[in-house]
């Protein structure tokens, strides 16, 4: 080896070669995983967002039909305490509600006059709805029958009490023996026992309003103040059912 070949030699190892630079920082100063591959960014599912779209559109719906639905109410007559059989209706009777009317029988508050001065055919429950089937033309003073007023002590009527609309028998009981005075009558009126109303004996009395035959009305009504009247229950009914 020439002279000029080892001072070259000489030269690179005091400056460094830059070849051998690079390849010893290419085998040492490598950071550990250096060589992966980047990570691939994470895969979007367009299923969960189309899931999201419907179920926004399908809420949307379900409020416009619920719009839809309160917008359908309309204003009908209830009643605004209990009616009771035979009772004569008045606009103080009457209330209204907002209510959808679809399926069912039901009266607009503007045909109010139609049901004003008619009867209750049967007794009409507060707050209940009102229909033309409940109503009637007439009440239960038709022409040719009377009312009379009775107190009946106990014994004297079914146990399970009396309602109006009933169709009961009016007899009058002597010694043990009855006696048909009047062989059907209506139950109109019925108040409990109370302080003011008192049978012959002194005892509390049911006083029922009974409906019969103008012509039977003396006999019942003499019966009754000689506390010898009882009434047989005939038909549970009402003023609809009692003709």
């Amino acid at each position: 080896m020439s002279t000029q070949e080892r001072n070259e030699i000489r030269a690179r190892d005091a400056w460094g070669d830059p070849a051998s630079s690079r390849s010893a920082r290419s085998t040492t100063g490598a950071k550990p995983g250096g060589d992966r591959l980047p990570r691939p960014p994470g895969r979007r599912r367009p299923g969960l967002a189309v899931i999201a779209v419907l179920l926004i559109v399908l809420g949307a719906a379900v409020a416009g039909l619920l719009a839809l639905r309160i917008d359908e109410r309309v204003p009908v007559l209830v009643a605004r305490n209990q009616i009771g059989v035979g009772q004569q209706i008045t606009a103080k009777d009457l209330s209204i509600a907002r209510m959808a009317t679809e399926g069912v029988t039901v009266i607009s508050a503007d045909d109010a006059s139609q049901v004003i001065g008619r009867y209750a055919s049967q007794e009409i429950p507060q707050g209940r709805l009102i229909d033309a089937g409940m109503l009637n033309t007439t009440g239960l003073l038709t022409s040719g029958q009377a009312a009379v007023g009775i107190a009946l002590q106990a014994g004297r009527y079914p146990a399970s009490g009396l309602k109006p609309g009933d169709v009961v028998q009016v007899v009058r009981s002597v010694d043990g023996n009855g006696k048909v005075i009047a062989d059907r009558g209506i139950v109109g009126i019925v108040n409990e026992p109370s302080e003011g109303a008192f049978g012959s004996g002194g005892n509390s009395a049911t006083v029922v309003t009974v409906v019969v035959p103008e012509r039977l009305a003396p006999a019942v009504a003499a019966a009754g103040m000689a506390d010898q009247v009882s009434l047989i229950l005939i038909r549970r009914g009402d003023l609809a059912g009692a003709g």
